[in-house]
């Protein structure tokens, strides 16, 4: 097998990879309401902070009819060796604050499914969150 067939397999299988990680939906909207809760403990994995916000009027990856959709962000583990989860956590409310309060729109990129009927849980391990 030559060098060139070897390199397009290896770049077909990253791209793979890469789509499968981020297989979920993406929100788009407004942010009208964001508010902190209570961190949680789960058995065996410390402690994780948490924060919720209402998209109003977002829409949903193939759903494009406005809907208010309610998004709960956890941060992941924040003890040892993960507490740089705690920045990220701080970092993602803090685009949030700030869409939320200049008006801007946010898109929240693998969130699980485009049900408005539920809350949607997310983690910053595959999430992104911007604003524009």
């Amino acid at each position: 097998m030559n060098k060139t067939m070897l390199l397009l397999m290896m770049l077909g299988l990253t791209f793979f990879v890469s789509q499968s990680a981020w297989a979920g939906e993406t929100v788009e909207g407004k942010v009208s309401y964001i508010g902190t809760l209570q961190e949680y403990t789960a058995p065996n994995e410390g402690y994780h902070a948490q924060f919720r916000m209402r998209v109003s009027q977002s829409i949903c990856g193939n759903d494009k009819t406005p809907k208010d959709r309610w998004i709960l962000v956890k941060s992941g583990r924040m003890e040892g060796a993960f507490a740089h989860n705690s920045v990220n956590t701080h970092n993602a409310f803090s685009a949030v604050l700030a869409a939320f309060l200049a008006g801007k729109n946010i898109q929240i990129d693998n969130v699980p499914n485009c049900n408005s009927a539920t809350a949607q849980n997310i983690n910053l391990w595959s999430s992104q969150i911007g604003i524009y």
